[in-house]
């Protein structure tokens, strides 16, 4: 019993310190905060006070007595709305002491649909410019800095709203408003806070590609997945045959799996997946096999020529029957060829040489070999040697084959011409022969001693040649 009483006492005294040191003086709380917010944004305030040995329970009111919010930390945060401009004090709980006072004034705010404010190219956009309060209103517009005006057809302005009906990349940035009114001569203006609105692009379809190389003793696939477009993070997916073998969100439009491999063997098809909260597509499959350098090597010459048509270079490329991954050297006249040089160059990794001047010192035999670029140890597999030189080729211009062209089409033109009037001409004069040869042969029957069937007389003939005048009978 006396124990307890004990307790009770020291609790009491205990109590009754507290209280009087946080009612003293020496401990009043000091209310720090911002002056102006916005509506619906999330504003806070801080409310410090040292000293004291026990901490309380920070309340911040406004200056109507109304209980904003309560914590126990010293930061004390709430959300804007119409209702929030007005004082604001701090109060200490226990013991009541209070703290200086604050003004807070809302201000112009913006709203968005969706909110959000982020949409796919081809989506709409509406935005509002929300204030607490205020009559005969007008409103403008800004974006990235620059205001907005009804003649842009970017945009649709009325009232206080701002409507895009197909977005593209270039809506996407800072958006802000400002509400204006003007009562006697005397202007007042309210700037929102700026929103900032993201445009997302769709994403292309990936592309798998891969290179090898060796870890040791083993050998690593590098499996690229990557889109041309589209606007990150997109979360990548990995697939052999059809089965998820990895997964990777990034924040990019590239990424790269590793998966062992062997040479020679056919592991299958790898593909990728691409994927966005409402997009998913998946690149073509790429067969996952490293096949080893091997069989015959040949080179595929080139010729290039100025505008002359005079030969000037030449573009050397190197195909080996097969190989996956080959690494290529160059040779002239047996002598190794560096990537660059006075009258060369090599592209494609080495499987293109360009010689840009064919002189004395360029002419040779050229020859290249190829081998496995994963494999140090790899033998070279070398072409036959191939003859470049400064021949002095000349290939006939455009021009000229087209004049010999059409000296070549003029002379059948006229040849054919020719054939056809002599053809005519021939038709004509065989129509002739035969209207002479079918004139008629009279006998006069009245000539004494015509007929002897025992005797030979001598019968005088008459060849009478016919004309006939035809005329046409033209109908009305």
């Amino acid at each position: 019993m006396g124990g307890s009483v004990y307790f009770l006492f020291v609790l009491y005294l205990v109590l009754v310190g507290l209280v009087t040191e946080i009612g003293g003086s020496d401990f009043q709380p000091v209310l720090s905060g911002p002056n102006r917010a916005y509506l619906k944004s999330r504003v806070q305030f801080e409310c410090q006070v040292s000293g004291l040995s026990s901490p309380p329970t920070y309340e911040l009111r406004k200056d109507d007595g109304r209980l904003i919010t309560t914590d126990v930390n010293t930061v004390l945060k709430f959300t804007v709305t119409e209702e929030s401009e007005g004082k604001y004090y701090c109060r200490l709980n226990p013991g009541g002491q209070t703290s200086n006072t604050l003004q807070l004034q809302v201000g112009v705010s913006l709203s968005s649909e969706p909110d959000p404010a982020v949409i796919y190219e081809g989506g709409s956009l509406v935005l509002r410019c929300l204030v607490k309060k205020g009559s005969y209103l007008s409103f403008r517009w800004y974006h990235n800095k620059q205001e907005v005006t009804s003649q842009s057809k970017l945009y649709q302005l009325s009232e206080n709203t701002l409507t895009v009906e197909r977005a593209g990349e270039q809506h996407a940035g800072i958006y802000s408003c400002m509400a204006s009114n003007q009562i006697d001569d005397s202007p007042r203006f309210s700037s929102s806070q700026n929103l900032n609105v993201y445009v997302e692009q769709y994403i292309s379809a990936p592309r798998l590609t891969f290179t090898v190389f060796s870890n040791g003793s083993d050998l690593i696939a590098n499996i690229s997945c990557r889109l041309d477009r589209g606007s990150p993070p997109v979360i990548f997916h990995m697939l052999l045959n059809g089965v998820e073998m990895f997964e990777k969100q990034v924040s990019s439009l590239e990424t790269w799996f590793l998966l062992p491999v062997s040479v020679g063997l056919k592991m299958g098809a790898a593909q990728c997946k691409a994927k966005k909260e409402i997009q998913q597509l998946i690149s073509d499959p790429v067969n996952l096999e490293v096949v080893p350098v091997g069989g015959t090597v040949q080179v595929v010459v080139t010729y290039l020529h100025d505008v002359t048509a005079v030969v000037t270079a030449a573009r050397l490329k190197c195909v080996p029957s097969r190989g996956t991954f080959p690494s290529f050297s160059w040779t002239l006249n047996h002598t190794s060829l560096p990537s660059v040089g006075e009258f060369h160059g090599l592209g494609q990794h080495g499987q293109i040489l360009v010689i840009t001047d064919i002189t004395a010192a360029s002419s040779g035999y050229y020859r290249c070999a190829v081998k496995d670029s994963f494999d140090n140890n790899s033998t070279w597999v070398e072409s036959s040697g191939i003859l470049i030189q400064n021949t002095d080729l000349v290939v006939m211009p455009m021009e000229v084959m087209a004049f010999v062209f059409c000296g070549f089409l003029l002379m059948v033109i006229i040849g054919g011409t020719f054939c056809v009037l002599w053809n005519i001409n021939r038709r004509i004069e065989k129509s002739h022969n035969n209207q002479v040869n079918q004139s008629g042969t009279i006998i006069d029957p009245g000539v004494t001693g015509a007929v002897d069937s025992h005797e030979t007389q001598s019968i005088e003939m008459k060849t009478v040649v016919m004309e006939f005048e035809v005329w046409r009978v033209i109908p009305d």
